[in-house]
């Protein structure tokens, strides 16, 4: 069975070469062969260094942030209301060409007509392209080579860490300015997140995803923003999850109180049984944390680069700074 988007919670997008490095530590020539070995252990080659980039919205926007750009896009770059999804992070999506924004659908006419070099995505679990959908793999190989880079059951530097890598292999300036200040305050936020959870010592964190179908209990582990924090030294509740399917343990409503929790995050996707919807989970809204209004919104999709953490991890400091234990 297909895994759904709430199973793999990542994101899409496109990049092409924009920034080269200046300095003594020059990027690979352009031209001669190019070579770069990806999270799936598949190394790929090519007769010069890639330009017309295509990647999941997410790895887009990764990019994006450390001075590349898109030729064209694939995933959810647009809300209903037009304005740019927030997995898109500072990428124009009115600059870029949108491949698909569909979950499982992929644009093999566009993709073709943009005459890529090379195809990047996330991977699940080292095996499947985010947004890449199993019956195009074929037409898209015979295109162009694809790369993958892991986005679950890793912390979010580790991440970037290699999004910085394969930056760097495509030619772009790791000392630029913007990429610099980034990284400084990326290193700021998380310095606050520790120093923030050594003040609140024993506070338990819990991630929650819901909805009419119910509840979903995330394991931080998989989540590679929760991930980090609980690097940085963060309490977090973790349930139990199939080892095979390490994101989520579903309960029922009724079961919302099965781990107790100082303080809850919420799936930022999906905020109608939080807020809007409130009333018709009576179970949720009876929870320590919720009557102490120590709930707040998380993205589990924002996407893996140092200026869009940096934000993330900052307002969490923030937040863990105006909390108290309920538990007990």
């Amino acid at each position: 069975m297909a895994l759904s988007r709430r199973s793999l919670l990542l994101g899409a997008g496109a990049v092409v070469l924009t920034a080269c490095s200046n300095s003594k530590d020059q990027p690979p020539a352009a031209t001669g062969p190019w070579e770069f070995t990806d999270d799936r252990g598949v190394k790929i080659t090519r007769p010069s260094r890639p330009a017309a980039l295509v990647a999941q919205l997410s790895s887009a926007a990764a990019l994006w942030d450390l001075g590349l750009r898109p030729v064209g896009t694939f995933g959810q770059s647009k809300k209903p209301d037009g304005t740019a999804s927030d997995l898109a992070g500072d990428v124009d999506v009115t600059k870029v060409t949108s491949i698909s924004e569909t979950y499982g659908e992929f644009g093999l006419e566009k993709f073709a007509a943009l005459k890529p070099d090379l195809l990047i995505a996330p991977t699940y679990l080292k095996t499947e392209l985010w947004y890449v959908p199993k019956e195009s793999s074929a037409a898209i190989a015979a295109i162009c080579p694809s790369l993958g880079i892991e986005h679950q059951l890793h912390s979010v530097d580790t991440v970037i860490d290699r999004y910085a890598a394969l930056a760097a292999a495509l030619g772009a300036d790791l000392k630029a300015a913007p990429v610099v200040k980034a990284k400084e305050e990326f290193d700021a936020a998380s310095k606050a997140v520790t120093d923030q959870a050594t003040r609140q010592k024993g506070l338990k964190v819990l991630f929650l995803s819901g909805g009419a179908d119910g509840l979903y209990f995330g394991n931080p582990a998989a989540f590679m923003g929760l991930s980090q924090l609980q690097k940085l030294g963060v309490g977090f509740v973790v349930p139990k999850v199939d080892p095979a399917k390490p994101t989520w343990e579903s309960v029922s409503w009724e079961l919302a109180d099965k781990y107790p929790a100082d303080v809850i995050l919420y799936d930022g996707r999906n905020t109608e049984p939080y807020l809007t919807d409130a009333a018709k989970y009576p179970t949720f809204a009876r929870l320590p944390a919720v009557r102490a209004k120590q709930v707040f919104a998380f993205n589990p999709e924002t996407p893996p680069s140092w200026a869009q953490f940096a934000p993330v991890f900052s307002q969490f400091a923030t937040n863990l700074g105006t909390v108290r234990s309920v538990t007990g």
